[in-house]
């Protein structure tokens, strides 16, 4: 049996280990810095207090809070592959649709041999979301590692088609690397639904009512300007707060493509902005177009996705 090796995420970050460099400055629309910069002058004088002097923030990075996420926002943003390729191979010929399929992932580093390191990033070794061209259809899935650089899963792709892979891991302390490729399924293909902006801020997935509110509001949303983006979640029949629970441990994800498929996002909750019914993501979208966006969340033990499409400017 193959030794299964994988080192974990390092604890210090760059900012951390280069304390005299500053940090990527996020581009923060003057509606949505008015409205925060309270809280951040509050914040920095609590500070000053605690300690009799104030710090500089770019000399002693903060690691939560405001400050913390509004820093965080200028470093998002499509992630390289830094190299690396992921091979994929179907067990038993071409996928089918609607047919369990098992796929084999085979992650090589830019020398083309295997890589063998991996670190966790959000407690998985490697997320693999699996979208159809449309981006109608969406999974994210955690393969299983066997070593030596492979990985395995099961799914079922949902009808014939082209669908998009992308592997999100870490290899070999070389940080986060996201690797894209198209599988082509056979079977009926579906009519093509391209995705259209939200008609109305909410939605309902099994049986909760998920509510989309952001600052900037959706309709002024811009590409390249931090965004704020809240999901509230309430039971549907009722409107009761819930609380929900951690999922893969933070308080939510939340996968964003463009149309095209080619501008890709995976972000995670604002933990210290989050709370137990509502879950707080900031984002900067890279180009201006249209996005569809899948915020998941977990409450009583099952993962629940929320699709929402909007159109930055």
């Amino acid at each position: 049996m193959a030794r299964r090796r994988w080192r974990r995420r390092p604890a210090a970050m760059a900012a951390a280990a280069h304390p005299a460099a500053k940090p990527p400055r996020a581009v923060i629309p003057r509606r949505l810095l008015a409205a925060l910069l309270p809280a951040a002058l509050l914040l920095a004088l609590l500070s000053g207090c605690a300690s009799g002097t104030m710090r500089g923030v770019d000399a002693h990075p903060p690691t939560k809070g405001l400050l913390h996420v509004l820093q965080q926002a200028g470093q998002m943003g499509n992630v390289s592959d830094r190299g690396y390729r992921v091979e994929v191979e179907v067990a038993e010929g071409q996928p089918e649709g609607g047919r369990e399929t098992e796929l084999r992932l085979r992650v090589l580093n830019p020398s083309g041999q295997p890589a063998e390191d991996f670190a966790e990033d959000m407690t998985k070794l490697m997320h693999f979301i699996v979208v159809s061209k449309d981006l109608a259809e969406f999974q994210h899935l955690h393969p299983t590692y066997e070593g030596g650089g492979a990985f395995s899963l099961k799914l079922t792709f949902p009808h014939g088609g082209p669908f998009l892979l992308i592997a999100e891991f870490m290899p070999d302390g070389k940080g986060l690397t996201v690797y894209k490729t198209w599988i082509e399924v056979g079977g009926a293909k579906q009519e093509a639904n391209p995705p259209v902006p939200s008609a109305a801020p909410s939605i309902v997935a099994d049986g909760l009512e998920v509510k989309l509110s952001s600052m900037p509001s959706t309709g002024e949303l811009k590409a390249g300007e931090m965004a704020m983006l809240d999901f509230s979640v309430r039971k549907a029949e009722t409107g009761e707060r819930i609380v929900l629970e951690p999922y893969l441990g933070t308080p939510g994800h939340c996968v964003i493509l463009d149309a095209n498929a080619q501008q890709y996002l995976h972000v995670h909750a604002a933990a210290e902005m989050s709370t137990g019914s509502s879950v707080m993501f900031h984002a900067t979208f890279p180009k201006a177009g249209v996005y569809k966006l899948w915020a998941q969340f977990q409450y009583e033990g099952k993962v629940i996705t929320a699709p929402f499409v909007v159109n930055l400017s």
